[in-house]
This record gives structure tokens, C-alpha cells and sequence, in this order.
């Protein structure tokens, strides 16, 4: 059995108000050092034995903070990144409006946004990658909202429904447990954070 905690990044500083995706900036906002500082308590009486991390400068300053804690380098998966989207820098109005389903209609899919089925498929395989080279061990993994969630999905065999895919929860600072056997079969839990509730 190998077991991976994939975890979110902490709030980040967005004065604009606009879709980060993968662009620049967007450091972690004091709220957010103190989510992840409430996230890296949790991992504190718990073994891990390897840390992983998208590369995008919100989750690696999530990550350096679990490092601290974990006492482990960060290794970077870039399978591990934000959704591919060409909304980048637009209003997040726009996501807020169709409760985040709006790059993954036709008309964007058309422009070349990644669709959920791919995005579940890339995290899918990433971890799978990561679980076969570290078999037995424990891993820690940083990432993003939808990229965990489709990702997830995937492991449950659920189908790439949107509606559905608000199931899975993806709160900043927060995440899951996935125990996985060497069938690649997941039992999935959230990671519940005493006296705290990420938001």
C-alpha cells in the first residue's frame, strides 16, 4: 500500500481579482500562510517520505512551508500545474458566474483549454508515477483546485461531469488521502484539520 496526501495551496494575493492560472505571481496572502500554517500542524506527527510540488509560485511557497515541517526537499512536477486555460488574467467574475465550469465548455475547449478528461487523466498519471517509483512509501503532494478534483474523480472511476465534480471539495489548504494499492485501486479520504476549517 502506498498512501499520497495531495493538498492545496494556501489564498493567495489576487488584488485584481482575475484567473492566476499559470501566470506569475500571486504569492501567498498572510490568510493563506496561516491556512497552510494550520495544514503543516497536521503533518506534524505524521511520516512522509517524499514531497512533491507544482512548480507555480503559490503552491511552492505552500510547499516550502510543508518542507519546514516535513523536513524534506521539494521535488516539482510540472503535471502537477494549474488547469491549461486561455483565460488567464480575466475576471474571475466570469468563473464565479458559472461556478467554475466556464473553460470547460465547447467554445473554450475549442480554443485549446485543457478539458476535464485530459486534466484528470494528466494528475492521474502523474500520481501513478509517483506511487510506482516510491511503492510502500508515503508521498506529499501540492497542486491546485480542479487538478485535484478531476484527478480523484479519475481514481473513483466516476464519469467528467461538471455538476458532479463539485463532490470533491477542494478547499485551500486542504486535501486528501489516498491509499493506493498495487493495482493502482484508491481508497479516498479528505484530511480533516482539527480547529480549523479551510475555506
Amino acid at each position: 500500500m502506498t498512501t499520497i496526501y495531495i493538498v492545496r495551496h494556501g489564498a493567495y494575493e489576487n488584488a485584481d481579482h482575475v484567473f492566476p492560472g499559470w501566470g506569475p505571481g500571486f504569492p501567498l496572502s498572510d490568510e493563506g500562510r496561516e491556512q497552510v500554517g494550520h495544514l503543516a500542524a497536521y503533518f506534524s506527527d505524521k511520516h512522509v517520505d517524499v514531497l512533491y510540488s507544482s512548480p507555480i509560485r503559490r503552491t511552492r511557497e505552500t510547499a516550502k512551508i510543508l518542507s519546514e515541517t516535513v523536513k524534506l526537499p521539494i521535488n516539482f512536477d510540472i503535471r502537477l500545474v494549474e488547469v491549461r486555460t486561455n483565460m488567464e488574467g480575466m475576471p474571475m467574475k466570469l468563473f464565479d458566474e458559472t461556478n467554475g465550469e466556464l473553460s470547460y465548455r465547447p467554445e473554450w475547449l475549442a480554443k485549446g483549454a485543457e478539458s476535464m478528461e485530459a486534466l484528470g487523466k494528466r494528475v492521474h498519471d502523474c500520481l501513478e508515477d509517483l506511487r510506482k517509483s516510491n511503492v510502500g512509501k508515503t508521498l506529499l503532494v501540492v497542486s491546485h483546485g480542479d487538478p485535484i478534483r478531476f484527478g480523484i474523480m479519475t481514481y473513483l472511476g466516476w464519469p467528467m461531469d461538471f455538476v458532479k465534480s463539485r463532490e470533491i471539495a477542494t478547499p485551500l489548504a486542504g486535501g486528501y488521502r489516498l491509499d493506493i494499492d498495487e493495482e493502482g485501486e484508491a481508497q479516498v479520504n479528505p484530511i480533516v484539520l482539527d480547529n480549523y476549517a479551510a475555506s
